[in-house]
């Protein structure tokens, strides 16, 4: 259930729920719309709705229909599992939702297979891929995926309390002047390109703390990232917005700017995750080692010497 802030007044309610609730298409959210899963005060409202202040979101989240994800064959990096969830790292590359461009071979499909092996005819269905938060297609690293609708259910409600913990490396592209920071800004859509976002004025609130863990003599400094809120493309945004943009990041960059190094995608990786077990409320944290790529990057760098003056004590 979401209670929505009264500055989103006004929003469509598919816009909504695609930008701040759940981790699908809009497509998709479109169609569970239509099925009646999603009501507003009870009432089932149309994509269109513009909702208000207070409004109460209920959302029950159906399982994927074979039909539209198949279940398929695919090596997963599983890093933990038990009966209701498992935790897996996202190699860089691989989509994550079935869409234009990408009908098949993501994560959801390969989750899909993985989970119904050795169902049968007589299973009472098919299992659910519950995947409870988003990572872009060049983001490489940690995720939890839910085995059932109410662990789904109670592992997003964290996410959207914040009592998930998230923290990332990345490669930005420049020397930062503070070793330490807070970036505060909020983030909308950029009113230049509907696919993009941007820090605006009429944004919602996003906070991105960044430790620098090591500068480079090529003009690149490595990143621990730990989000406060969670945004779309937040890390991107905010770094762009602080004028260190990622490397590697086609799309978040500054005009005209070529970079000294070429990279293979985004340089950035979700290193941490910590929540608490929906079932056994045991406080649970992983950790995932850089992929190859971007260790490989990152062995092309010359680090410097830390300098004592510019650091900041916690």
């Amino acid at each position: 259930m979401y209670q929505v802030d009264p500055g989103e007044s006004k929003k469509r309610l598919d816009h909504f729920l695609a930008q701040s609730c759940l981790p699908f298409s809009r497509s998709r959210i479109q169609k569970i719309l239509d099925e009646g899963l999603i009501t507003v005060n009870g009432r089932i409202e149309p994509a269109s709705y513009r909702i208000r202040g207070k409004d109460l979101i209920t959302v029950h989240i159906p399982p994927p229909s074979p039909a539209e994800d198949a279940p398929e064959e695919m090596d997963l990096d599983i890093l933990y599992e038990d009966p209701s969830l498992l935790v897996i790292i996202k190699p860089p590359a691989l989509v994550v939702h079935p869409a234009p461009g990408h009908p098949n071979g993501t994560l959801l499909n390969g989750l899909l297979g993985y989970l119904t092996k050795g169902e049968t005819e007589e299973s009472e269905g098919p299992a659910r891929a519950g995947l409870v938060h988003r990572l872009d297609q060049d983001t490489s690293g940690l995720m939890v995926v839910g085995k059932s609708s109410e662990v789904v259910d109670q592992l997003m409600v964290q996410f959207r309390d914040r009592h998930v913990s998230k923290s990332y490396l990345a490669l930005a592209i420049g020397i930062l002047p503070s070793k330490r920071g807070l970036i505060d800004a909020p983030i909308g859509r950029s009113s230049g390109d509907r696919k993009k976002f941007a820090v605006t004025a009429s944004g919602k609130p996003s906070q991105t703390r960044y430790r620098v863990v090591t500068s480079y003599a090529e003009g690149y400094s490595l990143l621990d990232i730990t989000l406060l809120t969670g945004r779309t493309h937040q890390i991107r945004v905010h770094m762009h917005h602080l004028g260190h943009p990622l490397a590697g990041d086609p799309v978040y960059r500054k005009r005209g700017r070529k970079e000294t190094h070429p990279f293979p995608r985004i340089m950035l990786h979700a290193a941490k995750l910590g929540f608490t077990h929906p079932v056994t409320n045991e406080r649970l944290d992983f950790s995932a080692p850089l992929p190859k790529d971007m260790e490989e990057a990152l062995s092309t760098l010359h680090p410097l010497a830390p300098d004592p003056a510019t650091d900041v004590k916690p």
